[in-house]
């Protein structure tokens, strides 16, 4: 890569890094590739970089990876995670989406900001904390096959998970959004402006399993002035499968409702 020649070695001093990739419009770059422009080994460029992390000014969210700090946010301690997120899973080989939470705050649905970031990967990893973002990475088999949009972030086009894959999400991984309350809470922001595309959810729905489609359906059809919602019912009848119910972290006692063969174990209290 051109930006990246030996002979910028001459002219680059540590301590001017961050200023210089800032000023070329560099949003993260290597161990190695600081390596060359600096003249040093690249076992030297963590010890070099002391003194820049100290003032906040780079940053390294995971081993060889290194992301400078733009002036409004060194207060921070790190770039928002919107603007991390690209770099640090392209550096770690990753495919991802930004997902549950995060994704519904995107669609206007954010009752209670989230304090998390949530992203769905393709690979395990490990919570990380970077400057005042907590990023929860979540691996899900079948990232390549829902529907995503991608947003503009300041550096990248971020994947971000369509509104019938969050609502779906939301309703699958209940303990991941607070509850069932505050899932319901979500559920019903993500329908109140614009409705979710019913075919859109009945071809995402395959992905997950058939509780999350039916605790879904009630959920939408019992708190939403919602379309009609026989197609998708039809789809959970195809599963032929157990009793599903509605609170998986609640016991399995309560009133069956027969439409969408979802035990109801619990009162939902939604506060929207």
């Amino acid at each position: 890569m051109a930006l990246f020649q030996k002979d910028d070695a001459k002219r680059i001093k540590a301590s001017n890094i961050s200023k210089w990739l800032l000023s070329h419009g560099v949003s993260s770059i290597t161990t190695d590739e600081i390596a060359t422009l600096i003249g040093v080994q690249k076992n030297h460029v963590p010890q070099r970089m002391v003194s820049l992390r100290r003032k906040n000014e780079i940053i390294s969210p995971a081993r060889g990876l290194w992301l400078p700090i733009p002036p409004e946010y060194m207060s921070w301690g790190a770039p928002p995670a919107i603007d991390i997120i690209d770099p640090l899973m392209k550096h770690l080989n990753a495919d991802y989406y930004v997902g549950w939470l995060s994704a519904a705050e995107f669609y206007g649905a954010s009752h209670h900001a989230p304090q998390v970031f949530q992203v769905a990967t393709s690979r395990t990893l490990r919570q990380k904390i970077i400057g005042r973002s907590r990023l929860q990475f979540f691996h899900r088999e079948h990232l390549s096959n829902v529907p995503l949009i991608h947003i503009e972030s300041k550096n990248a086009m971020i994947p971000i998970s369509s509104r019938e894959t969050t609502l779906l999400d939301i309703a699958n991984d209940i303990a991941f959004v607070g509850g069932i309350d505050n899932a319901t809470n979500i559920i019903i922001e993500l329908c109140d402006d614009t409705f979710p595309d019913i075919d859109a959810l009945i071809n995402t729905s395959r992905f997950y399993p058939a509780a999350a489609v039916r605790r879904l359906g009630f959920l939408i059809e019992t708190f939403t002035d919602t379309s009609n919602l026989d197609k998708l019912v039809e789809i959970c009848i195809e599963r032929n499968t157990a009793t599903s119910v509605l609170d998986p972290i609640e016991n399995f006692v309560g009133k069956t409702d027969k439409r969408w063969n979802i035990k109801i174990n619990r009162e939902v209290m939604p506060d929207v």
